[in-house]
């Protein structure tokens, strides 16, 4: 009977692929084509072995759907695209973890020859596994950035970013909300055509809401652009400093890098690497310094069939007294398959392993995750 649910959303997104086989036009379209809306919707279901991500394995299948309205606007130098929708998920077993969760977000670009300007906005109510916690926890994220880039001349420009993120958990008094504030510049200057040099300050506040905060200096640079023939990205390495207040701990320094290419082997054939390291707040009232790398590779059969397949790994360091020495190794690995029966109607499966050992027994787990999800989007 906990399927029915699925079931129905299942159907209306079959349902609703049929009566719309046409090319994934938007559904309504206005003022000369400048404007389009979109309705989006989907189902799904999940077996995952590990639901709260500690060490006593609890397993669930999961039923979910959801839908959602898209808008967007592109006319001459202003474009505004914003999205808002609600997800609900029902658990088999554990039924106390169902949820309904809403979620909003907004973006605003202006350009020009000469500056651009980029202003994000986003709300939602989440409900997962907190890796670090071992719990499932349900909080409120509230995130806005604001980005902008000024050309100078032909070789030099100046970009600078201000973001604000907020975590409030409900119902989880074990951990703690998180609040950020950062702030930063860089100074860009073009090598050639395709290729740009930077060197740049960031500066972040985390707070929690048990009086602690941590203030952290970056100072860094890199290269963006196209880094090699068939590579392109981001690489950049730098110097990180963590005061934290409201305890007696020390300070903390680190180098930094942050490493995000692409590489097109063909037209079918893509694969994206990622490394970077950082310090961040943590629910449970403490900081850590975390280590992440992954790459992913997508294969596109045909217009229709695709695959994907990925690996992934990281190291965390639990810092000062209330980390009491923790630490943190994963590694996991995962495959998919995306299969588009028309242009409005996708299919989705995936695996994904994880495994986590940590010297805090309660964290040392392993996790399996297997979906299969249907989409739909006219």
């Amino acid at each position: 009977m906990r399927a029915a649910p699925f079931s129905r959303a299942l159907l209306l997104a079959l349902v609703v692929g049929g009566i719309f086989p046409a090319p994934a036009h938007a559904l309504l379209t206005f003022n000369d084509g400048h404007d389009q809306l979109f309705v989006t919707g989907n189902a799904g279901m999940v077996f995952d072995s590990n639901i709260f991500a500690n060490s006593s394995a609890h397993s669930d299948t999961i039923y979910s759907g959801g839908a959602g309205l898209e808008y967007k606007r592109h006319a001459g130098i202003i474009s505004a695209d914003a999205s808002a929708g609600l997800s609900t998920s029902r658990f088999d077993k554990f039924s106390s973890e169902d949820f309904s969760d809403p979620h909003f977000q907004g973006e605003f670009s202006a350009n020009d020859e000469r500056a651009s300007a980029d202003l994000t906005l986003q709300a939602a109510r989440q409900s997962q596994a907190d890796i670090l916690a071992g719990v499932r926890a349900l909080s409120w994220t509230y995130d806005a950035g604001f980005n902008t880039r000024y050309r100078v001349n032909d070789r030099y420009s100046i970009a600078g970013n201000l973001d604000y993120n907020r975590q409030d958990y409900i119902h989880t008094p074990t951990l703690v909300d998180l609040t950020g504030y950062s702030a930063g510049a860089n100074l860009f200057y073009s090598i050639n055509s395709a290729r740009d040099f930077f060197a740049g300050y960031n500066f972040r506040l985390q707070e929690t809401s048990r009086n602690r905060s941590f203030d952290e200096h970056t100072f860094n640079v890199g290269l963006d652009g196209k880094i090699l023939p068939k590579l392109n990205g981001t690489v950049s390495a730098g110097y990180a400093l963590l005061e934290p207040h409201g305890s007696s701990d020390h300070s903390t320094g680190s180098l930094t890098e942050s490493v995000a290419l692409t590489w097109n082997l063909s037209r079918r054939v893509k694969v994206t690497g990622d490394l970077s390291q950082y310090f961040s707040a943590t629910s449970t009232n403490s900081s850590v310094d975390t280590t992440n790398a992954s790459l992913i590779g997508t294969f596109a059969m045909n217009a229709k069939l695709s695959f994907n397949a990925g690996i992934n790994g990281g190291h965390t360091r639990f810092l000062g007294t209330s980390g009491g020495g923790r630490r943190d190794t994963d590694f996991g690995w995962n495959a998919g398959v995306d299969y588009s029966i028309t242009d409005n109607l996708k299919v989705s499966t995936s695996y994904t392993y994880y495994e986590n050992w940590s010297t805090l027994s309660f964290s040392d787990f392993i996790r399996h995750t297997l979906s299969v999800t249907v989409s739909v989007r006219f």
